[in-house]
């Protein structure tokens, strides 16, 4: 059974963002990374949530963790982002 991430954060623009997000979708998908779904919070203007299943921990971590994605992320406004791992029981 697949691990699965939570991952949230602030965007300068959630409409901006969301295309930039579905065109790296290979390069998760590359890191053993399976889009389950995207939300926009409602309550929170520009603040983006996404769930994945994870094929891979340890690529999924290296991808989540890498420096290519945290200097991507800083260039595209992408700010106060949390990683959470959730695990099945």
């Amino acid at each position: 059974m697949p691990t699965h991430v939570l991952w949230q954060a602030d965007v300068a623009d959630f409409s901006a963002w969301l295309t930039v997000f579905q065109q790296d979708a290979a390069n998760r998908k590359a890191a053993g990374i399976v889009d389950l779904n995207v939300w926009s919070d409602p309550d929170r203007e520009n603040h983006a949530i996404a769930l994945f299943a994870i094929v891979d921990k340890d690529k999924a971590r290296a991808f989540f963790d890498s420096e290519e994605l945290a200097m991507h992320m800083e260039r595209d406004g992408i700010t106060n982002v949390t990683v959470k791992l959730l695990k099945p029981e």
